[in-house]
C-alpha cells in the first residue's frame, strides 16, 4: 500500500539555507542544517537554520537531536522544539553546551583551557564553540512530522481506578 505524502511549504530565508532532507527514504526525521547563530545566553547558543515552514493542516514538527549528538558535550536546551501549524518565524535551535566549567562565567570571557573539547579542539569562548559547530557538524538536529490530536477536557470528581493508582516515580519497579 502506498503511503500518503504530506506537503510542507518552506521559505529559505537565507542564501545558505537548505531544505530539510532525509538521509534514507525510510528515515523518520528530516535533517536540518545550522547556518549561523543568533545569540548566546549563558550556556545556550541559539542556532539559525534560515528556514520558515508551514506544516500541513492538523500537523506540527518536533525538533529533536540526531543520535550522534550523544558524542558531543551538547544538548537541545528545551528538550523538544515544537513548530506549531501557525508559526511562521525562522526555526531556531537552542543548544546547551554541557561541561563542568559551564555556568561559571556569565560575561563569557575567555576560558584559558577551553570550555569543552570537541573535534580535537578546545574553543575558549561560547562563540568559539558556535563557530566550531558550524564548521564541523552543522547537522545535529532533525524535524519529525507529527499529527496534532485535539482533546476536550472534562472536570470530574474522581478518575477510574487502576492497578498502579497514584504510585509516583519508580512505583512500577518496587
Amino acid at each position: 500500500m502506498a503511503k500518503k505524502k504530506m506537503t510542507t511549504k518552506v521559505v529559505l530565508l537565507d542564501s545558505k539555507a537548505e531544505l530539510p532532507v532525509r538521509a534514507h527514504e525510510t528515515d523518520t526525521g528530516y535533517d536540518i542544517k545550522f547556518i549561523g547563530f543568533e545569540k548566546i545566553v549563558g550556556d545556550v547558543i541559539f542556532f539559525k537554520t534560515g528556514l520558515s515552514i508551514q506544516p500541513p493542516p492538523g500537523h506540527y514538527f518536533e525538533v529533536v537531536p540526531r543520535s550522534s549528538i550523544s558524542k558531543l558535550p551538547l544538548e537541545l536546551a528545551n528538550s523538544v522544539g515544537i513548530i506549531d501549524e501557525h508559526y511562521r518565524g525562522e526555526i531556531m535551535v537552542p543548544v546547551r553546551v554541557t561541561h563542568s566549567v559551564m555556568g561559571t562565567d556569565p560575561k563569557n570571557v575567555s576560558f584559558p583551557n577551553g570550555i569543552v573539547r570537541m573535534f580535537n579542539s578546545r574553543p575558549s569562548t561560547m562563540a568559539g564553540v558556535a563557530q566550531l559547530v558550524l564548521q564541523r557538524k552543522p547537522v545535529m538536529f532533525q524535524m519529525i512530522l507529527r499529527q496534532r490530536l485535539d482533546s476536550d477536557f472534562t472536570q470530574v470528581s474522581e478518575l477510574d481506578d487502576t492497578e498502579r493508582g497514584d504510585g509516583g516515580f519508580g512505583s512500577t519497579d518496587s
